[in-house]
């Protein structure tokens, strides 16, 4: 018996000592601030036919960061409305680069059954740096379905870090 409470203690530490190594290597990529735009929500059992359709949408105090974890993953923190923060990744989902260029990037998040997320990254014209999150939630699992396209500011993107 102490064997394997030995054996436990011991893949339990290490587990935690290679999730610690891995965040302490990941790299900020950008930050991303006040998302706001437009939602569809579908009529449900969940949504009234009154409040169903086009709505302005926002996340008050929305903040995310990209961040690189290697060559080829990547993660995206989420600060949620109730001040906590969870990664995409380990929630569940799926995050892929699905594009890059000196001046843009689009990442893909997919949680099985639940979410199809779109996420660009970009500098303008002007030297701003914006980001943009098109988004499809529904499912079994998802109680109010919708559809968005939300806008917001980021934090200065090096664009090569992501080629």
């Amino acid at each position: 018996m102490k064997t394997y409470i030995f054996i436990f203690f011991h893949f339990v530490s290490y587990s935690l000592i290679s999730f610690s190594s891995l965040s302490a290597l990941a790299q900020d990529i950008t930050t991303c601030v006040n998302p706001e735009g437009l939602s569809y929500y579908h009529y449900s059992e969940a949504v009234s036919s009154k409040d169903s359709g086009w709505s302005q949408d926002k996340i008050s105090n929305g903040r995310l960061t990209l961040k690189k974890i290697s060559n080829t993953e990547f993660d995206i923190l989420i600060l949620d409305a109730t001040k906590s923060i969870f990664s995409l990744r380990q929630d569940g989902g799926e995050i892929f680069l699905m594009r890059s260029s000196e001046n843009d990037a689009t990442f893909l998040h997919f949680f099985q059954g639940k979410v199809i997320e779109l996420y660009t990254f970009w500098k303008d014209s002007n030297g701003q740096f914006k980001y943009d999150l098109i988004q499809s939630k529904g499912g079994s699992t998802t109680r109010v379905h919708k559809s968005s396209i939300l806008i917001g500011t980021s934090t200065p993107i090096d664009f090569k870090l992501l080629q």
